[in-house]
């Protein structure tokens, strides 16, 4: 990817996402994290909160024509259904980890147009690791994907499998990688080992190459994945259903994802096949 640390979108971004890493950081450090919680039953703290005053405010300024749909700001789908074009925000993804102080939680941004994610912004405030992935050029932004970390950048690409095959799995939602998925990877890779993460941090860990595969059976949200799609798609992966079909955005009433997986191509025909064997396994 093209050096994009002078680009003046992706600077703003940066900054947007640094400024809500702060406001989450300051709350992080106190004793009351000001937790909630949602009708849904699912948490939500002041930091949750706070980031997403922070974000909306500066898309709002860089892009007053481009409307927000963020976790923290949900809008009913017969105003969105009209929007060919806007941000989807996670303000803080992975709230349980940030809970559990271990450090393992997020800030996504992703732009998304008639659908697809063709931008997408990840921030891990505890590390100072940033993702950016670019599908479709937009702005004059190249296509590609990068990270940085304080003022280091480098390009990013999804990796070739090789042994060990790293499979990310979740912190907080389980279960873990199936036994017969690893038995069936274990055919041609002898050795399968299991890392356990929170957040779109997982997805983030295959787009940069240090792991191959992550398995998510349950309920996520749109502003759960729509970010780490479009940097692991901009790194040349995929997350997709286990159809192999990319997921699309604000294409429905409900905002909630059904099962998908993050893998190279390499990989992709062992997660669909192992799919249509074990429809009915939990």
């Amino acid at each position: 990817m093209q050096d994009v640390s002078r680009h003046p979108i992706f600077q703003a971004l940066q900054k947007i996402i640094h400024d809500a890493a702060d406001a989450i950081m300051d709350i992080y450090q106190r004793a009351d994290l000001g937790i909630e919680q949602k009708k849904d039953d699912s948490p939500v703290t002041a930091a949750d909160l706070a980031a997403h005053k922070v974000i909306l405010a500066g898309l709002q300024t860089l892009t007053p024509d481009i409307p927000v749909l963020s976790e923290e700001g949900v809008v009913a789908f017969e105003e969105r259904s009209n929007w060919p074009m806007l941000w989807i925000v996670d303000p803080l993804d992975g709230t349980k980890e940030f809970i559990k102080r271990n450090g393992e939680f997020s800030i996504n941004i992703a732009l998304v147009e008639n659908g697809a994610p063709i931008l997408g912004v990840v921030y891990l405030p505890t590390t100072t690791e940033g993702y950016f992935g670019v599908t479709k050029a937009w702005q004059d932004l190249p296509v590609g994907a990068v990270k940085w970390q304080g003022d280091e950048y480098e390009s990013i690409n999804v990796r070739e499998p090789r042994e060990p095959i790293i499979a990310m799995t979740s912190r907080s939602h389980g279960p873990a990688l199936p036994a017969s998925l690893k038995n069936k990877l274990k055919l041609t890779y002898e050795q399968v080992r299991e890392l356990p993460k929170g957040s779109s941090i997982k997805g983030c860990r295959i787009a940069e190459g240090i792991a191959d595969l992550h398995l998510r059976r349950g309920p996520t949200s749109e502003w759960d994945t729509a970010a780490q799609q479009a940097i692991i798609e901009a790194a040349g992966g995929m997350l997709v259903t286990p159809e192999g079909k990319p997921f699309r955005y604000n294409q429905r009433e409900t905002l909630l994802n059904g099962h998908f997986f993050v893998s190279g191509a390499e990989l992709a025909p062992f997660v669909m096949n192992w799919y249509l064997e074990n429809e009915e396994e939990e």
